[in-house]
């Protein structure tokens, strides 16, 4: 092989690599993309299961204190009919 073909031989598979160390950069950002897609996914869906948990521990505590309440009246009723 001459220097010329030589020369062209090595910038070819330059490029080649050139090019496929492109093509796993790119495969591995869009990896790395659809990953944080997902983890983004599962963060909205856990702040979205948080607010619900939060609003059904205002809802108990709401219950609680309405039994809380009841069962105050109904220890006094208790009280009073014992006297």
């Amino acid at each position: 092989m001459s220097k010329p073909e030589k020369a062209g031989a090595q910038q070819t598979s330059l490029l080649d690599v050139l090019k496929k160390k492109m093509r796993q950069a790119r495969e591995e950002a869009e990896a790395a993309k659809d990953e944080a897609d997902e983890a983004e996914a599962e963060v909205a869906a856990l702040n979205r299961r948080i607010v619900l948990v939060e609003e059904d521990l205002e809802r108990t505590e709401d219950r609680l204190k309405s039994a809380t309440a009841k069962l105050e009246e109904a220890s006094k009723a208790a009280d009073e009919a014992e006297r």
